[in-house]
């Protein structure tokens, strides 16, 4: 009797294990979406569960399949995986293309502006009213969902330090503003460069407006290298993420500082924060921390497994939670991060960027041209 109720925990126990290892515990699935192009898209921007913009990039370096003697890409074979000793597998010399869906992106169609600028990316606040980085780093704004745009600033100038020329120590570069973000009508921001290595040192810029764009203020650059991301909750409280370095503010960005953290310097890829006090990171090797005092101290919770690269986290609410990366890597917890799934993806595509409006609305964005949606098995 007693080796029989033994033998019967056992079964349950190894049941358990087996179900909170099983992907179909997920509470949805996910769908790719045809864009009609294999762009690499690192950015995804939903104002409602039908209106949408994609930021990619025309780079077929970065298809993750090797390709056969014509040139096409072999599906069957092992996806590659972006250059290691590259953090942004995005190159910044590669053509820009932004798509706009109003179906839900059950179709797709190219943003342009009337005076033929090359747009980079753009970020919308509701269905109307938007802005543009083009690849100028010029910004531009419209208030009629992109049919018509404005020149709001025009792209300045830095020095860039050249190291051992002593002919031209130094040289005027185009600012290298990468990324463009608004968390309301009014309050926007846009960044980029801050990078430095044995031949040069490119200054970063970081740029402030509290006017929706009509006046754009410069800061001092408060990071010592390019940072990975930044996470605004609100118009004052926001974190950086960068190879080893975490910094926060609490007054729209125009003072940075800098909190050490015990976490090894990989896990800063991507930030989100629920609040002002509950935040998730993710990492390069795979793995997940969390907070639950605003930064000052991080708890290891995961590690995926082959240690592929994580690049974004979003959590829908309090509970449920994703997380994406390389591989085609889709991670769900509905316990704040406690406990993740594996999900599974339709693609093997490495994922860039992943977006929730609500707990049953999302898409998530990456290479190859993967553009996949979320879709609850319980509709009700």
């Amino acid at each position: 009797m007693q080796k029989t109720r033994l033998l019967m925990t056992l079964t349950i126990v190894v049941a358990l294990l087996a179900s909170a290892c099983s992907k179909s515990k997920a509470p949805g699935e996910w769908a790719q979406l045809d864009t009609g192009t294999g762009d690499a898209f690192y950015s995804v921007n939903f104002v409602d569960e039908n209106v949408g913009w994609l930021n990619g990039q025309t780079d077929r370096s970065f298809m993750p399949y090797e390709e056969n003697e014509n040139g096409n890409a072999n599906k069957n074979a092992k996806p590659k995986k972006p250059d290691e000793k590259t953090e942004d597998p995005l190159k910044a010399n590669q053509g820009f293309e932004v798509l706009q869906t109003t179906d839900g992106g059950l179709t797709w169609q190219q943003i342009k502006d009337q005076f033929k600028h090359k747009i980079r990316s753009v970020w919308f606040v509701d269905q109307q009213l938007g802005w543009a980085l083009t690849i100028d780093r010029d910004i531009l704004n419209t208030t009629d969902g992109g049919q018509n745009w404005t020149l709001q600033r025009k792209a300045g100038t830095v020095k860039l330090k050249l190291f051992g020329n002593r002919k031209q120590p130094e040289m005027d570069q185009p600012e290298q503003i990468d990324r463009i973000y608004f968390i309301d009508a009014r309050h926007g921001w846009a960044w980029g460069g801050g990078r430095k290595d044995q031949y040069a040192e490119q200054p970063g810029t970081f740029l402030i407006t509290v006017d929706g764009g009509q006046r754009w203020d410069a800061v001092a650059y408060p990071f010592e290298q390019n940072v990975s991301d930044i996470f605004f909750l609100d118009k004052d409280h926001a974190w950086a993420s960068l190879d080893g370095s975490f910094y926060k503010t609490g007054d729209g960005g125009l003072n940075w500082s800098k909190i050490q953290t015990k976490l090894p310097e990989d896990v800063f890829r991507s930030v989100f924060f629920l609040d002002e006090n509950n935040g998730w990171v993710v990492g390069r090797t795979g793995r997940i921390a969390k907070t639950t005092d605003g930064g000052r101290t991080w708890v290891k919770m995961y590690r995926i497994k082959d240690q592929y690269k994580m690049r974004d986290i979003f959590f829908a609410d309090r509970d449920r939670g994703w997380a994406v990366g390389e591989g085609g890597a889709i991670l769900y917890t509905p316990d704040g991060g406690e406990s993740w799934l594996d999900v599974s993806s339709p693609t093997p595509a490495g994922f860039l960027d992943v977006l929730f409006i609500s707990p049953t609305s999302g898409w998530a964005v990456g290479l190859a041209g993967a553009v996949l949606k979320y879709q609850p098995h319980d509709r009700s």
